[in-house]
């Protein structure tokens, strides 16, 4: 039997939960894994009844979130205006991964969201720089409950919208960095 959590976060790309509630609690979310956490997935439930579904790992599987998993995955742009760009990402294989719609706020990606081929909503990426006011120069991925998911601080150089230089990785989001805190969702 799989538990229903009043909230979840995540840690290394794969949700916990928070709190253990009974399976007819307001909101809850389950939690479910294989018993070798090849394939993880969340359900939404309300007063028992299932809502959807916020992740499978089947579509993709946000431990594959490192730069050694991603070194082989080709990006194609295959619409581009000055607002919004759409690519394409496709693996060693040639096979389509994941679309991503970026958006742009005079001529500066601010977002990003990344769908399966299917069209599902799997993750957004807001990127923030400090030159716009916001608290650092980095970027946040949320998952479609829009939960934090990671966090990458960076450096720019002459170009304030242009990372340059990683400066550290959150993966737990446990608890949250005190410079997160005031981070808006999508």
């Amino acid at each position: 039997m799989n538990k229903h959590y009043s909230d979840y976060f995540w840690k290394n790309g794969k949700p916990y939960g928070r709190e253990m509630v009974g399976e007819g609690f307001a909101m809850s979310y389950k939690i479910i894994a294989d018993p070798y956490y090849k394939r993880i997935s969340i359900e939404k439930y309300n007063c028992g009844v299932f809502v959807k579904i916020i992740y499978d790992s089947y579509l993709f599987d946000f431990r594959k979130l490192k730069l050694e998993e991603q070194a082989v995955w080709q990006k194609r742009a295959v619409e581009e205006t000055d607002e919004v760009m759409e690519c394409h990402i496709r693996d060693q294989d040639d096979r389509l991964i994941l679309i991503e719609k970026y958006r742009f706020q005079d001529q500066i990606c601010r977002e990003c969201a990344t769908y399966s081929p299917h069209g599902l909503l799997l993750t957004v990426q807001k990127i923030l720089y400090s030159q716009l006011g916001d608290s650092f120069n980095g970027v946040v991925l949320f998952d479609p409950e829009e939960r934090m998911i990671m966090c990458k601080l960076y450096n720019t150089h002459k170009d304030p919208f242009s990372f340059a230089e990683l400066l550290e990785e959150y993966r737990d989001m446990s608890d949250k960095p005190a410079f997160l805190i005031g981070v808006k969702e999508f």
